[in-house]
């Protein structure tokens, strides 16, 4: 086992250990970009609205918390502006920008690869899980934000209420996005803080997730399970055996099928 994988261990814990393990958070972890499209009519079953922005109910909660957090470190105006995007509003944003493009000189599929640098393609954006949230202090999105008390906050602190910043700077080789420090992604903890204490993208956090043999699942109850699984991630509604190892303070589950 890697020490990068050892960190797990110091991370996750749980009291109670259940007689059956399913992964109930694939859908925090979904990666959607060009690679893996979501299809057209998908809608997440968990929206809600928050001052006029729908997103996924957990997100929702999470991101007022967050926000709580920043005015009682004295932060204030932090705005949602915007989250849940249907799949036919994502291609009309995209179309629009590519028209611009053009406008300006650049031919078709020019100004359709420009465009899709900062705007994701319909059915490639996150924004369709209702998961992914813009935010800003003044209504405007760019990489100003950054310097802003809020965008200095939210990148030392997102992680703790389970967001990730999803396309940092300097890894935009990785997620073939430029730098977006408005655009946050709700992951769930310890997913966001792991992310964060090993700068990893989520694309990243995947990989090391297959390539270790190890997965997270969040329960309910908000206790974290740390699962090793040999070969293939285990898929839910699968019948599984467990047995368990407790070690200080944590528990690793061995999952056979």
């Amino acid at each position: 086992m890697t020490l990068c994988a050892m960190m797990f261990f110091a991370l996750v814990s749980c009291t109670d250990i259940p007689q059956e393990v399913q992964i109930t958070d694939t859908q925090l972890l979904w990666i959607v970009n060009k690679n893996n499209p979501i299809d057209e009519n998908f809608k997440p079953s968990s929206l809600t609205e928050h001052q006029g922005v729908k997103l996924h109910t957990e997100a929702r909660d999470a991101f007022i918390k967050m926000k709580e957090a920043m005015q009682t470190d004295g932060i204030g105006g932090l705005r949602l502006q915007s989250a849940y995007r249907p799949y036919h509003y994502q291609r009309a944003i995209f179309d629009q920008r590519v028209k611009e493009l053009k406008q300006k000189g650049l031919t078709n599929d020019e100004a359709a690869y420009k465009a899709s640098q900062s705007i994701q393609r319909p059915g490639s954006s996150e924004h369709q899980t209702g998961l992914a949230l813009d935010v800003s202090i003044n209504g405007v999105l760019n990489q100003s934000f950054a310097d802003t008390d809020a965008g200095k906050w939210i990148d030392e602190n997102c992680h703790n209420f389970g967001f990730v910043i999803r396309y940092p700077e300097f890894k935009t080789e990785v997620t073939q996005i430029i730098y977006e420090p408005w655009h946050l992604r709700y992951v769930g903890n310890p997913h966001a803080s792991i992310m964060k204490e090993n700068n990893l993208t989520l694309e990243e956090y995947w990989s090391f997730i297959k390539e270790s043999g190890m997965y997270i699942v969040w329960h309910d109850d908000k206790e974290y399970t740390l699962v090793v699984y040999a070969n293939e991630k285990p898929t839910t509604g699968e019948i599984i055996s467990v047995s368990s190892n407790t070690q200080k303070n944590a528990t690793e589950y061995i999952v056979t099928h």
